[in-house]
């Protein structure tokens, strides 16, 4: 009888943790398992703004040089490139809207940086937006905030990390809240104009797209496709506009690293934040590089400009505590990979075997890892009592 009773109680519990994990349980399996830690630093919003950056970018790039992995690669950072800002001077003599595409004349130095970047491969370049912002959102928005009106006077050099952050998001209509959404044709041709500017200003066409605020919708994506983007990087979902109160809003499921878009594009996944200005630590990314390396996934590292702009103790400290990351990751993990975020989308699209683990017994294994880092599905099964079967299918796969 008892045993009966203990039979029922595993089978009703177990229904209960696979009804939590319908979600879950099918990405935590099909998203690929990597044979090795494997490291990308991403960087948003360089571009439009003060040509100054390019100060920056070059120590930048020295520091990334002085790393490499068995393979002799160097660290890539990523650049997500704003392209544009607006002309503050013309808006003001003519009353609409005018902007300023970065090119030789006004950002040179800023160009060489990146170029030489490239050319050393410690930057990847990725397309942000042509603004980081829609531009008839922000008019309408400065006709009623003196703030926004300020900045956008003293734009091209004001930066836009000054503006409120629902201004931000170039693919809908933020002027009020909750936005307004844009029409298809609309976004589908300043996809096309933003792709068309990108490859008149480096010479090649984006691969890579990172939507400003990780908001964006598959009309977006679609027309990214059409145009040649092969990969969008998200926060692990899609949002597509702003409540009342200027969050997010999600729209579909959880994306995942390798999962295959619609439109055709590879989807990457950004997974912790270093923001050495914020208080981020050296430590702090280890810890994160740490984690997602136990759970056979990749480190793409989320960071911004603003850290590498300021005063001068702020970039000093923001040089500094990347230059420490980057010895203790080595130190760490001597396995560690170098890649750019396309190259490690080409690899998880094909399931390179030389990267991406085929066996079904390991993949098992990490899957049960992965499951077990959700804080509902691991509770559930600590009171059920199916944390120890899971434990134990979890050391049986675990060995090479």
């Amino acid at each position: 009888m008892l045993l009966k009773i203990l039979a029922l109680w595993f089978l009703i519990s177990g229904l209960i943790i696979v009804f939590h994990a319908r979600r879950a349980l099918p990405i935590a399996w099909m998203e690929p398992v990597l044979k090795r830690p494997v490291l990308i630093i991403e960087s948003d919003d360089w571009g439009a703004g003060p040509d100054l950056q390019s100060e920056s970018l070059e120590a930048i790039a020295q520091i990334l040089a002085g790393f490499s992995d068995q393979e002799g690669r160097h660290p890539v950072m990523t650049l997500g490139i704003i392209l544009a800002s607006a002309d503050g001077e013309k808006i003001q003599s003519t009353g609409s809207y005018h902007r300023q595409v970065i090119s030789v004349d006004t950002h040179g130095s800023l160009l060489r940086a990146m170029h030489g970047g490239v050319e050393s491969g410690v930057f990847s370049l990725q397309l942000h937006g042509l603004e980081h912002f829609w531009p008839p959102a922000l008019m309408m928005a400065s006709e009623s905030n003196k703030s926004v009106k300020d900045w956008l006077y003293s734009a091209p050099v004001s930066i836009t990390e000054d503006l409120p952050s629902h201004l931000q998001s170039r693919w809908i209509s933020a002027a009020s809240l909750p936005p307004k959404p844009l029409g298809n044709a609309e976004l589908s041709r300043a996809v096309r104009e933003e792709m068309d500017c990108f490859k008149a200003v480096f010479g090649t066409a984006p691969r890579v797209a990172v939507p400003p605020t990780f908001i964006w919708n598959k009309c977006v994506e679609t027309a990214w496709s059409e145009g040649g983007i092969d990969v969008v990087v998200t926060p692990g979902a899609r949002y597509e506009s702003r409540d009342g109160t200027g969050r997010p809003s999600a729209a579909g499921g959880a994306i995942y690293n390798g999962q295959v878009s619609d439109a055709g594009a590879v989807y990457m996944v950004r997974n912790t934040y270093f923001e050495p200005s914020l208080g981020h630590t050296a430590e702090m990314a280890i810890t994160a590089l740490d984690s997602k390396t136990s759970l056979g996934r990749p480190t793409l590292l989320e960071t911004h400009r603003f850290n590498f702009l300021g005063s001068d103790d702020m970039k000093t400290r923001s040089m500094e505590e990347l230059k420490r990351f980057l010895q203790r990751a080595l130190d760490k993990f001597p396995s560690l990979a170098f890649l750019s975020t396309d190259q490690l989308a080409n690899i998880l699209r094909d399931r390179d075997p030389a990267w991406v683990e085929q066996r079904l017994r390991i993949r098992l294994h990490f899957c049960i890892q992965r499951l077990g880092e959700i804080p509902r599905l691991r509770k559930l099964a600590l009171l059920s009592g199916w944390i120890v079967p899971a434990g134990l299918a979890w050391r049986l796969t675990g060995h090479s």
